[in-house]
Order: C-alpha cells, then structure tokens, then sequence
C-alpha cells in the first residue's frame, strides 16, 4: 500500500530558552497534545509564506524574518508529512486562544518532559538542536511512529550549509 504524502510545515518561534506551541483542546482527536505551529502548503503558497499564515491562523503570533532549517519526514504506519522547518525570534503580539487549541510560550526543558507531545518536537532536544538552532547547519530527520505517537525509530543528519 503506498502512503499519502502530505507536504507541510512547521515554525519553530524561540526565544531565551522558550518556544511557542499550541496544545489542542479536548473536542480535538489529540486532546492535550502538544505541537509546533504549521500546516499544509496550500496551492500557490511558498513554504515561508505558508509558515507565517499557519503561525497566526494557529497563534495569533505574526512573525518575520524566518531562516529554513530543514526537513523532517514523520512516517504513520499509513501516512508520511514531509516538512519544511523554519526558525525565527522576531515576533509581534502575544499568543492567544482558538476553537480548536490554545497557544502558549513554553520552556524547553519543562515542554520536553510533558507526556503528550507530538513527535516534531524532537528536534528541540539536547541532542538534535544544534540543527535547528545553529545558523551554520541544516538537518534532515526522518522520524517513524505509531498511530499512539510512540517514536519507534530516528534517523538525523546536519549539514554545514
């Protein structure tokens, strides 16, 4: 059975040691989840543009000058997102709340430790965020989880751009 691909991204807005997420609300199917701003690219749309409309539609956060950092692959048993992943820490306004998620800042550390997270969020661990953070690298990450969001395997690159 070939998987459908869906081609999206995801915004990753930090500053001194906190990041902006959402977390769904209980009428979502990942209640109590948490996850980084983004979606689909809609036709006619660049990745940037689509990460800056997915950053306010989800956030209420508007947000400029982003720099690509990569992609990540996250493999379903039946489906794969394939994301272009920016990074930025320039904003204007404060997080606000939707019909569907809250958004909030949150540390790293203390967000890297919350039960319910959604697998992009990976990339902000100790291990993997040189990639993101460091503007002298890029990264390539394929990620493989359970229809529960359990990681089953990683494969991680950086590279000097």
């Amino acid at each position: 059975m070939e998987k459908t691909i869906r081609k999206a991204v995801r915004c990753y807005l930090i500053k001194e040691n906190k990041v902006l997420v959402t977390k769904y609300k209980e009428e979502n199917k990942k209640a109590g989840y948490y996850d980084i701003p983004g979606g689909k690219i809609e036709k006619g749309e660049t990745p940037e543009q689509t990460a800056i409309r997915e950053m306010k539609e989800e956030t209420g956060v508007e947000v400029e000058n982003l720099k690509y950092k990569g992609n990540m692959i996250i493999e379903y048993p039946n489906r794969i997102f394939d994301f272009d992943v920016f990074i930025t820490n320039e904003n204007k306004g404060e997080p606000q709340e939707f019909e569907e998620n809250t958004s909030e800042w949150i540390e790293i550390k203390e967000l890297l430790q919350k039960e319910k997270i959604l697998s992009n969020i990976m990339i902000l661990d100790r291990f993997f965020i040189k990639g993101l953070v460091n503007d002298q690298y890029n990264f390539k990450m394929h990620i493989q989880i359970d229809e529960k969001e359990n990681i089953l395997d990683v494969k991680y690159r950086m590279e000097e751009k």
